[in-house]
């Protein structure tokens, strides 16, 4: 296994040499790589649109596999989980990319003649263009119109770019009940004021625009409709912003969620979002885990969840993972919760925590402050043109007060420079086949058999090679999620006189077995057969 993952590694090490882009993909860009991907390689990877956004954009799906992929067990991928995280599309494309470019060798095709990738690149299309638009901010949502403000009227106060570079930055008024002050270790950065402290605010802060619909709230009912990380089943944020009236609202979320739930043998999801269990595993909580609607991992898939985790962070070594949770409505904890499947997710990148440079009188940071670390981080990596310095600007809204725009541009602290990215794409490759290689496998070993009188006595065991068990344990509880069916093909002579002839199984946890016997009467041949569609199956022969 050591051998052909490293074989995969040095293919992605090649592919990546000699394929690079010079920035993040548009969605007529990334559609073009993705359609290339089934042209080039037509029997493993197969490309269709799921369904299209109310902006009119694909929801692409890409199916690599060999022979019928739906009866393998699967992963599924899924990028663009929010609208501003382009890293986790660039990451979902650039391992279906690196996956089939290396497909010539005999290790990519044993991993896929044994399993399924389910990749769905980018659930956010209409939000992340805002990227590539003519002013830049970041968006969730996709382009269903929607009311935010509940006023009757829809995208009525959205942003406005006041100092015209583009951006959308942010806005601070000083006043004297204003609840921020400049950061005293950068005081291009604002913070609250402590008031525990004695400290006193001297400025408003706000998001770059007008209150153009003139009822004192700023850019609270722009274009950016429903969010596809808030629209989701799990604890749905009813009547927040984003988050659609009733959750699965969107065409995009309702297709995927059919479409999942038809692929029985789904045993992981992976999502690239700003929810995080793979750098920072998650606890086990048996309070939340033992409440009738459960609200915690049970403890068996926290100790997957902390197998899985471990991996991960040997083998992509980010550093100083930022503390997450759900918000609700999110696809990480429906895939869990919901779906009965484990989940893992993560941001694929965050900016370093940063030491200071005692070289140039640097000091430690007396506050904990993003901003502040992202501008140091960037500045110890020659990064510059990511920050607008404050501007004073006349506002109608603030008519006397001094008001300015400016600060750290957008999507600088959820996406690395592209630069970055091939190396980020290696690595978090390299962490989707080891966990390929933990996926649950099932084998029939031990068989026994013995006369008892005119009857034959087979005994064996039902074994899990993979580390992962046959589903977790959440989803033993789901009646739709398939379990290990383990069924005796007895011939016209021959009978079951004890043991049952067809018996499900519970959860088979990671390397363990479980023994079954029979008594039969009658002579000759019959077949035993077990498995379920995340564990694959096996049929073995006894002789009577």
């Amino acid at each position: 296994m050591l051998k052909r993952l490293s074989a995969f590694l040095f293919a992605i090490i090649i592919f990546y040499g000699t394929n690079a882009q010079t920035g993040y993909s548009n969605y007529s860009q990334q559609s073009s790589r993705i359609n290339t991907l089934a042209k080039n390689h037509p029997q493993l990877a197969k490309v269709r649109s799921l369904i299209k956004t109310s902006g009119g954009k694909d929801i692409w799906q890409i199916t690599i596999g060999t022979g019928n992929t739906e009866t393998k067990p699967a992963i599924v991928v899924i990028g663009g989980v929010e609208g501003n995280y382009l890293l986790g599309t660039e990451l979902a494309i650039g391992f279906a990319e690196s996956l089939l470019q290396g497909s010539t060798a005999d290790s990519i095709k044993a991993l896929l003649n044994k399993t399924t990738f389910y990749i769905f690149p980018n659930m956010s299309p209409d939000a992340m263009e805002q990227y590539f638009a003519s002013i830049q901010y970041e968006r969730q949502g996709n382009a269903s119109v929607t009311d935010d403000d509940r006023d009757g009227k829809t995208n009525e106060d959205g942003y406005d770019d006041l100092d015209g570079n583009g951006k959308i930055t942010l806005m601070r008024v000083e006043s004297p009940v204003g609840d921020y002050k400049a950061n005293p270790d950068d005081v291009r950065s604002m913070i609250k004021a402590d008031l525990n402290k004695g400290e006193k605010g001297k400025y408003i802060l706000l998001t770059e625009g007008k209150d153009n619909d003139m009822d004192g709230m700023f850019n609270e009912d722009g274009e950016g409709g429903i969010a596809f990380n808030k629209n989701l089943t799990y604890k749905h944020q009813t009547f927040s912003a984003g988050a659609g009236d009733f959750p699965a609202s969107e065409k995009e979320t309702r297709a995927l969620l059919d479409y999942l739930f038809e692929q029985f043998n789904v045993y992981a999801v992976v999502s690239f979002g700003s929810n995080n269990n793979l750098s920072s595993p998650l606890a086990f909580n048996a309070q939340a885990a033992s409440q009738p609607l459960i609200a915690g991992w049970l403890q068996p898939d926290v100790k997957a969840d902390s197998m899985v985790s471990d991996m991960y962070n040997k083998t992509v070594n980010l550093k100083d993972a930022p503390k997450t949770s759900a918000a609700g409505g999110d696809f990480f904890s429906w895939a869990y919760y919901h779906y009965g499947r484990y989940s893992f997710s993560t941001p694929g990148w965050w900016v370093p925590k940063t030491k200071p440079d005692t070289t140039k009188s640097e000091k430690a940071f007396t506050a904990d402050d993003p901003v502040a670390n992202y501008l140091r981080w960037a500045s110890q990596q020659s990064i510059t043109n990511t920050f607008t310095d404050w501007k004073a600007i006349q506002h109608p809204d603030f008519p006397g007060q001094k008001v300015e725009v400016g600060g750290l541009d957008p999507f600088v602290l959820t996406n690395p420079p592209y630069k970055s990215v091939a190396d980020l794409v290696k690595k978090h490759a390299a962490f989707l086949v080891k966990l390929s290689a933990y996926q649950p496998d099932l084998d029939i070993i031990n068989v026994r058999t013995e006369k008892v009188g005119a009857l034959t006595r087979i005994t064996l065991d039902v074994i899990n090679k993979g580390a992962l068990a046959s589903h977790s344990k959440l989803g033993e509880r789901s009646y739709w999620v398939k379990r290990i069916n383990v069924k005796v093909n007895s011939g016209g002579n021959q009978s079951v006189i004890s043991g049952k002839k067809i018996q499900v199984l519970n959860s088979l946890e990671g390397y363990s077995s479980q023994s079954l016997t029979w008594l039969i009467k009658g002579t000759g041949k019959l077949t035993i057969e077990a498995g379920s569609p995340t564990t694959g199956s096996k049929t073995i022969e006894v002789a009577l």
